[in-house]
């Protein structure tokens, strides 16, 4: 499991590099995840030690959310100032998020015989 934990934290290291090397807008721990993804199809498997050590994040996946919290209550008078526009934002971008995928699936779907 530790050769799993350590194979997640070089993809999220060469993310942040890359990121950083580029300048991109985009979180470097969203690239790695995007080059894991990559790396992943390629192979078209994923390693047993990867596979162990995600299942084991994933169950404290739920921790992930207490700064999240933190950060409403921290931030309370922005979000009783603005929460309408962010509601709204959140809506639209779950909406087209959701319509980008059906069109997805739709491209990639394969027919049954």
């Amino acid at each position: 499991m530790v050769l799993g934990f350590l194979v997640l934290l070089v993809y999220w290291l060469a993310g942040e590099a890359l990121s950083q090397w580029i300048g991109w807008p985009i979180p470097g721990n969203v690239v790695g995840l995007v080059l894991l993804w990559i790396t992943l199809t390629i192979i078209r498997k994923v390693p047993k030690p990867v596979a162990e050590a995600s299942q084991t994040l994933i169950r404290y996946l739920t921790l992930l959310f207490v700064p999240a919290g933190v950060g409403l209550i921290e931030h309370w008078d922005r979000l009783m100032a603005n929460g309408h526009w962010m509601l709204l934002i959140i809506a639209a971008s779950t909406a087209l998020s959701a319509l980008a995928m059906v069109a997805i699936f739709r491209l990639f779907r394969v027919k049954n015989s």
